[in-house]
């Protein structure tokens, strides 16, 4: 009886010190609340990707460019485009800008003038007066070539040689050549320039095709029609020039090609040379005009003293 006592007080004993083991422990429970639901740290929101900026869109019809009378008729199997357009055509072409006014693109209706591979023509307005279709001959010098590379290089211009001499037309009057400005395949693919210029009475307007040398088929097969497109206002042609009165250029028909001015104007030799209805064979001695109008006088007043002493010299006779 004793032994059994003593083994059931020993189990109590057990059961007492092992409870603590099985307890949390000591410490401040707090209150009885659920803890709060862990929570992924939230993920920054993604910026959406740059969109491509939408296709330029060209317009058709008949477009006015400036105030120099000139016009574009752009049909439908072309477009039109403003003057930001081509200013970034040239510079992902690499190639300088006319000189003068630019003032659009022109590309065949189809084409992205944003792709690499794309030709387009850029059209611009120089004005600087009447050039003289008679100075044309110098296009032919056997060094004309050599003057134009020379040119290129203090312009800082690369040129490889002609792809197309240069050629002028005396009818409407137009200017026509084409140059390599790279190596091929250099210059970001476009290595070919295409010049068209267009004499007017006071200035010259320009299309300037830029593409690579693949191309120059095509491009020249356009050349018709690009000028068809473009026309100067009444009163603006080559044809109306009136050489009493307007601005004969410091630029001949090779200086259209060098971009190289004389340093006097040309002088307008005699009305068979030009092409205006309005010339007269006083062409070149228009700024002598004020000295022959004093010689006349001159000469009208010596003649009038003359004839009055001779008048006089007869009264005296008479009297004698």
């Amino acid at each position: 009886m004793r032994r059994n006592l003593t083994r059931a007080m020993l189990a109590a004993l057990a059961v007492f010190l092992v409870a603590p083991a099985y307890a949390d422990g000591p410490g401040n429970p707090g209150p009885d609340v659920a803890a709060p639901p862990v929570r992924a740290a939230p993920v920054p929101a993604q910026t959406p990707a740059a969109q491509p900026s939408a296709a330029p869109v060209g317009r058709t019809g008949t477009i006015p460019l400036g105030n120099d009378g000139l016009s574009l008729n752009v049909p439908a199997s072309y477009r039109f485009y403003g003057e930001p357009e081509a200013r970034a055509f040239l510079q992902r072409a690499n190639q300088a800008a006319p000189a003068g006014e630019v003032y659009g693109l022109l590309a065949r209706n189809g084409d992205d003038i944003r792709a690499p591979g794309t030709w387009a023509t850029v059209v611009s307005y120089d004005d600087i007066g009447y050039v003289q279709p008679a100075t044309a001959s110098g296009l032919s010098d056997a060094n004309f070539e050599t003057q134009v590379r020379d040119a290129r290089r203090t312009q800082s211009r690369a040129f490889e040689g002609f792809a197309n001499a240069p050629s002028f037309n005396t009818e409407t009057p137009y200017l026509v050549w084409g140059e390599r400005v790279a190596a091929p395949g250099g210059a970001r693919g476009k290595d070919l320039r295409y010049e068209q210029k267009m004499l007017g009475r006071e200035g010259v307007a320009s299309l300037t095709s830029i593409g690579s040398a693949d191309q120059a088929p095509a491009m020249a097969e356009a050349a018709t029609a690009l000028r068809g497109m473009l026309s100067f206002g009444e009163g603006k042609r080559h044809a109306d020039f009136q050489a009493a009165s307007d601005r004969v250029s410091n630029y001949s028909v090779p200086g259209l090609v060098t971009g190289v001015p004389t340093t006097e104007p040309q002088v307008v030799a005699n009305a068979a040379s030009t092409a205006g209805s309005g010339q007269t064979a006083f062409g070149g001695l228009s700024g002598y005009f004020p000295w022959i109008a004093l010689g006349v006088v001159v000469l009208a007043g010596a003649g009038y003293l003359v004839m009055r002493r001779r008048n006089e010299d007869d009264e005296d006779f008479e009297e004698a």
